[in-house]
């Protein structure tokens, strides 16, 4: 009996899928180095599943500007150096 309940928890457990999200955002990152000026540095645009504050510590803290742009949710998951989905609005046909 205590098998049958145990067989019967597993399958169940392996029926039910898990649906998994994660959040994207868009920054656009400059260069606080007074050498970027004189270089001509530009500013990028990145996009990223890291939070502005975890974005700007990781990449370099007070020496660079994060100006986040628009944020959305991404089904899936990033594992397996999958890229980050594309804005929904960037797939929609606009008509004007």
């Amino acid at each position: 009996m205590k098998k049958s309940i145990g067989t019967l928890l597993i399958t169940l457990a392996i029926s039910f899928s898990a649906h998994a999200e994660y959040r994207a955002y868009q920054y656009i990152v400059k260069s606080n180095d007074p050498y970027a000026v004189a270089t001509k540095s530009n500013a990028q645009y990145i996009v990223s599943t890291l939070n502005p504050q975890m974005f700007k510590s990781y990449h370099g803290g007070n020496s660079v500007t994060v100006d986040l742009l628009r944020t959305w949710i991404c089904p899936g998951y990033t594992g397996s150096r999958r890229p980050v989905c594309d804005h929904p609005y960037d797939k929609e046909d606009v008509k004007l």
